[in-house]
């Protein structure tokens, strides 16, 4: 998370160069004696909503100049220019458009063409006419096909095809992709579809036929691979699952090719099924061509984090080998050092006092086939040392752990759709003093098991238009091995997506925590809500597990109005609040509302709502509004919705092959937030010490 701050001249200063950038890599003129196109508007004669425009625009050469940053023209981007004869060709391609969707009387024509200086504004007006709706929808078929497979191609049918709806050429044309697909799905091989519509254009109306020639069950030969190089043939065989004498199916050849895909080694995977022994013997054998990518790799960067909690420069170096000791294990290690300027951050003027180091070191190793063809086995190990950096926190000393952690567990996808990720993981922390000296914080040991599953029926986990997206974690901390903290972990979430036009995609998440501790949780109850306080080594000990085990929110991608960790409890934490080491700390007093003592616990509850609008501009820059809101509460099932910390705002993306570069800016709507009364909540720092925003930066969409 980027999260901006520091004086006016230093903003200005970014804006000016990004400017400065953008300027010099290229400014356009519009030559004398053409002119460039300013604006184009596609619309219905009928003053009707055209719900193919978005679609329309794409489809022509007549498109409007671009803007860059949604202002100036010819700076990045070229103009786009005005030519008579290429708007008479799109307006042909404007009525195929509409035919192949189902208007055939679809007119289209130049209403206006507007000079403006040396551009023009381009008018276009369509009359669709009326559609021609399906009336009625037959299968023929010349074979015997399995009644459960019949029942199938009507359901793949009525998902395209619907009676009383337009006949659409691309609908029609993927009811018989489906219908085909389902055929060798089942094991008819060289099953043929034919699709045909007999149109009314009197009645407008269309009756549609679908005629399946079934051929007959076929079942798979000799399964041959070639091209695997060093890569050994007896584990690709059971990743690939597939042997002679199954029946055949089309649909499983495609998974068991993803297989094979997801398996990190090869750059292209290609099954060829020989049909030419359909005829005699209904056996199709299999040649799996694969293209081994490189098996080995060196990863190195930097980066840096800066926010309202730390300034963070790090590096990272990395090694990857994809046929580890061969078997197809993929190992994976790296190293990434960095540093902490403590106590500067980009809300503050205060000098760095302390360079705090950290490092974490990472490893893991998978191994394909383990147990059958397609679970993965995953063990894990890492390392790490880090400080103890909370918002709002300006303690004279500060705390660090060592950290050692480890799993051990397997991964499995089913149907494409569903996966589930059990494992067993257990971690020890070790405090130690980065500055100063801290009394009563014990090393811990928490062990857990873990279940990890996600339902995905999106059409694309990075770019997504459309689909939903469930997930629910499960963890029982204690197991085998005790440790420290026993309690049960629940995460479930959910995420929608529905595009609403071609352009603009309407998001939303929302997601849960329920924390119910057995072995700890009382001390940090008792401090918060009654007047007695607790013994300092229980109440350290309480704090200390929820810091682990507890809820937070807030952050890139959770409430972007707020730092990591701004969302939560506040409690005076003796081993971590200025209170609890000097008493000549300023502004802190731990019996004010308010007060600078007032750190993040944790918390048992949590819910986080989303709502956000993406849009396309142009090219690879989109942008989006959004509405974020969250709560953490101290106590076990608590769902406060009269803390919804709401925040909302808008950012920008620029589109990448891994995902899009995002920066958000969340603004926390006054009066939303939470009662004026609590006194467990924190005001994180303002812009400018005027504006409630936060500034988050990341890599893909928030959710």
């Amino acid at each position: 998370m980027f999260r901006c701050g520091g004086d006016k001249s230093s903003s200005l200063l970014l804006l000016f160069l990004i400017f400065a950038a953008a300027f010099s890599c290229g400014c356009y003129s519009i030559p004398a004696g053409k002119s460039a196109i300013s604006k184009v508007e596609i619309s219905d004669t009928n003053d009707r909503a055209l719900d193919e425009e978005d679609d329309l625009r794409t489809r022509i050469t007549t498109r409007e100049s671009s803007r860059f940053l949604g202002l100036f023209y010819g700076v990045v981007y070229d103009y786009e220019y005005f030519d008579r004869y290429a708007l008479r060709r799109d307006l042909s391609r404007i009525e195929r458009y509409l035919r192949a969707r189902g208007y055939y009387d679809a007119k289209a024509r130049v209403a206006r063409v507007v000079p403006r200086g040396n551009k023009v504004e381009v008018e276009i007006e369509v009359d669709k006419g009326p559609p021609i709706l399906v009336d009625t929808v037959t299968i023929n078929a010349n074979g015997i096909i399995d009644e459960m497979v019949k029942r199938r191609i009507l359901r793949r049918i009525n998902r395209l095809l619907h009676e009383g709806e337009p006949l659409d050429e691309t609908s029609f044309a993927s009811a018989e992709t489906q219908v085909l697909s389902t055929m060798t799905g089942a094991g008819h091989a060289i099953a043929k579809v034919t699709r045909s519509a007999e149109v009314d254009l009197a009645s407008h109306a269309a009756r549609v036929t679908f005629d399946i020639d079934a051929g007959p069950i076929a079942h798979l030969g000799s399964v041959r691979f070639e091209g695997l190089g060093e890569l050994p043939e007896d584990r690709i065989r059971n990743v690939f699952k597939l042997k002679e004498g199954d029946l055949y199916s089309s649909e499983e050849i495609d998974d068991a090719r993803q297989a094979l895909l997801d398996l990190g080694v090869f750059a292209s995977v290609e099954v060829a099924s020989d049909l030419s022994q359909m005829g005699t013997t209904q056996v199709v054998p299999l040649t799996v061509r694969t293209e081994p990518s490189k098996l080995k790799t060196i990863v190195a960067g930097f980066g840096s984090e800066l926010d309202n909690v730390r300034t963070d420069v790090h590096g990272v170096i990395g090694w990857q080998s994809a046929n580890f000791l061969g078997g197809l294990r993929k190992f994976d290690i790296r190293f990434k050092p960095g540093f902490d300027l403590y106590p500067t951050l980009l809300t503050s003027s205060e000098n760095t006092r302390k360079i705090l180091y950290e490092q974490r070191i990472t490893s893991s190793i998978r191994q394909p086939a383990f147990i059958e063809g397609r679970t993965t086995g995953v063990v894990s190990a890492e390392y790490g040392i880090f400080p103890v950096l909370l918002p709002n926190n300006n303690s004279p000393a500060v705390v660090g752990y060592h950290e050692a952690r480890g799993s051990l567990g397997v991964e499995r996808t089913f149907f494409n759709r569903l996966f589930v990720n059990p494992r067993y993981g257990i971690q020890a922390d070790f405090p130690f003093d980065y500055i100063g000296h801290t009394d009563n914080v014990p090393a811990l040991l928490i062990s857990y098991f873990e279940i990890l599953t996600t339902l995905d029926f999106r059409d694309d986990p990075i770019h997504t238009r459309r689909g939903i997206f469930l997930g629910l974690g499960t963890q029982f901390a204690g197991g085998p091995m005790q440790g420290d903290a026993t309690d049960v972990r629940l995460s479930p979430e959910i995420r929608a997506y529905y595009p609403l036009s071609r352009r603009v995609v309407l998001a939303g998440r929302s997601a849960f925590g329920f924390l119910f501790p057995h072995n700890y949780g009382a001390a940090a109850q008792q401090n918060l809500t009654t007047g007695t306080k607790p013994n300092e080594g229980d109440l350290n000990r309480d704090y200390q597990l929820l810091y682990f085990r507890g809820f937070y929110a807030g952050g890139p991608v959770s409430n972007r109005g707020y730092p990591l960790r701004g969302i939560g409890p506040f409690a005076n934490v003796p081993y971590l609040s200025p209170a609890g080491q000097s008493n000549s700390a300023s502004n802190c007093n731990p019996n004010e509302p308010q007060s600078q003592c007032l750190l993040p616990t944790g918390g048992l509850s949590l819910w986080e709502a989303s709502a956000e609008l993406r849009f396309i501009v142009s090219g690879p820059f989109s942008m989006a509004i959004f509405c974020d809101a969250a709560d953490v509460s101290p106590f076990k099932t608590s769902i406060r919705l009269n803390r919804p910390h709401l925040s909302c705002g808008t950012g920008g993306r620029y589109d990448t092959p891994v995902g899009p570069i995002r920066l958000d800016i969340g603004y926390r709507l006054p009066g939303l937030q939470y009662p004026a009364s609590a006194t467990d909540e924190q005001q994180p720092s303002w812009f400018f010490d005027a504006i409630p925003i936060a500034f988050s930066f990341g890599i893909g969409e928030a959710f």
